[in-house]
C-alpha cells in the first residue's frame, strides 16, 4: 500500500481522477471541464468544420498552417500550464506528451470554430473548374474509397488541388487516373481533360470554401 501511495499519479493513494482535497473544489471543477471540452470537443468540432465547411485553399497550405497551428499550440501549453499544474513527480515525457496532446486537439478546436464560423450560413457561388486527373483510395470496399480530383479550382492560375468528389462524379470524367502521391508539380503541368462544377462558398474571414463538386 505504501508503494502504491508514492506513485505520481495516485497522490496520497488518491484516484488519478479525484478532487485535490487541499485545493478549492471550484477552480479544479472548472478547469477539467475546460480540459474535457478541448480533448472531446475540438475534435468533434474540427471534424464538422472539415467535413461540412472546408477551406478551399491550396494542398501545401493546408499541411503548412496545420503543422504550424499544433506547433503554436504546444507552445502555448507551456504559459498555459505550468510545471507546478502537473501531478508531483510526473515524469518529462508524460508532461510532453499532454502538452503535444493539447497542442493537436486545441489546434482542431481552432481549426472547428474558423471553418464554421467563415462557412455557416455564408452566400454560394459557382464555378466551371478544370480537371486534369483523378484517383481514388485503395479500401476494398468501393464505397467506402475516397474519390480525388486533381482540379484547378482558380480560373487565373495553373495550381492543381485534389478534391474529394462523389463517385458518380469520379466515374462519369474521362480524364488520366493517377497514383497515390503524385507530385503536384506534375499534375501541374498535366493538360485540362476535363470540366466540373464547384459549389464554393464566400467565407465571413474572407477565404472560400468548398461546398461540393458536381457534372457541369
Amino acid at each position: 500500500m505504501a508503494h502504491t501511495q508514492e506513485v505520481w499519479w495516485r497522490p496520497e493513494g488518491r484516484s488519478p481522477f479525484a478532487l485535490d482535497p487541499s485545493k478549492p473544489r471550484g477552480p479544479q471543477i472548472a478547469a477539467a471541464i475546460a480540459q474535457l471540452a478541448v480533448i472531446f470537443g475540438g475534435p468533434a468540432l474540427g471534424l464538422v468544420g472539415i467535413a461540412h465547411y472546408p477551406f478551399l485553399v491550396e494542398d501545401r497550405v493546408i499541411y503548412f498552417d496545420g503543422l504550424a497551428s499544433i506547433s503554436l499550440c504546444f507552445s502555448a501549453s507551456f504559459l498555459l500550464f505550468s510545471d507546478n499544474s502537473f501531478a508531483k513527480g510526473m515524469p518529462v515525457s508524460t508532461k510532453l506528451a499532454f502538452r503535444a496532446g493539447f497542442g493537436l486537439t486545441f489546434a482542431f478546436l481552432l481549426l472547428g470554430i474558423a471553418t464554421i464560423g467563415n462557412g455557416y450560413g455564408a452566400p454560394m457561388g459557382e464555378r466551371i473548374a478544370p480537371v486534369v486527373a483523378k484517383h481514388e483510395t485503395r479500401q476494398r470496399d468501393r464505397p467506402r474509397r475516397t474519390h480525388y480530383l486533381a482540379v484547378r479550382p482558380w480560373p487565373e492560375r495553373r495550381t492543381v488541388v485534389e478534391l474529394g468528389g462523389p463517385i458518380e462524379v469520379y466515374d462519369r470524367l474521362d480524364v488520366p487516373v493517377t497514383a497515390i502521391g503524385t507530385p503536384e508539380e506534375a499534375l501541374e503541368r498535366m493538360p485540362d481533360t476535363g470540366e466540373v462544377k464547384l459549389l464554393v462558398g464566400q467565407g465571413r474571414l474572407g477565404l472560400e470554401w468548398l461546398g461540393g463538386v458536381e457534372l457541369p
